[in-house]
């Protein structure tokens, strides 16, 4: 149990981290297109990544634009929560590289060592959360669709 409230601070922290980067670009005007294609042409990007910026990401800014604050937004309350949290913080991962990749800002990969370590470490992140409630739901509405095992009482099936 220890544990667990070790990993609510953990995700109070990163939640928090989040919801203020996401209420930042619902307040202010969040224009990336001319900061991305300044980072593009520097220069200093790995070469794979400039390609992928300039192939995918810079043609479709606004629609980037959209889904970086929508997922802040959404990693950030899920963490918050305790909902789905590894997914969660799989997702707050991939985001947090793909920041450091472009920016290289030293925030996001403390960021994303946390995250990692909520993924890869942390079987019970979520256990204080809505995690268990969600998995006793979702195992209850699941069990007709599941096979039903044989066990050795007097040969009926069971569940396990």
């Amino acid at each position: 149990m220890l544990v667990a409230a070790s990993f609510v601070l953990i995700r109070i922290y990163l939640s928090y981290m989040w919801l203020t980067n996401a209420e930042n670009k619902l307040i202010y005007d969040f224009s990336i297109g001319t900061m991305l294609e300044t980072e593009v042409n520097s220069g200093t990007l790995p070469s794979w990544w400039a390609g992928f910026m300039k192939i995918f990401v810079l043609p479709n800014t606004g629609l980037f634009e959209a889904l970086v604050t929508i997922g802040e937004l959404c990693v950030g309350i899920a963490i918050l929560l305790g909902v789905f949290t590894r997914f969660s913080a799989l997702m707050g991962a991939i985001m947090n590289f793909s920041f450091f990749m472009t920016f290289q800002a030293a925030l996001d990969i403390q960021m994303l060592v946390l995250h990692l370590l909520i993924v890869l470490v942390a079987a019970n992140a979520g256990r204080i959360g809505l995690d268990p409630y969600i998995k006793k739901f979702t195992r209850s509405k699941l069990r007709p669709f599941l096979k039903p095992k044989q066990t050795k009482r007097k040969g009926k099936l069971a569940w396990h």
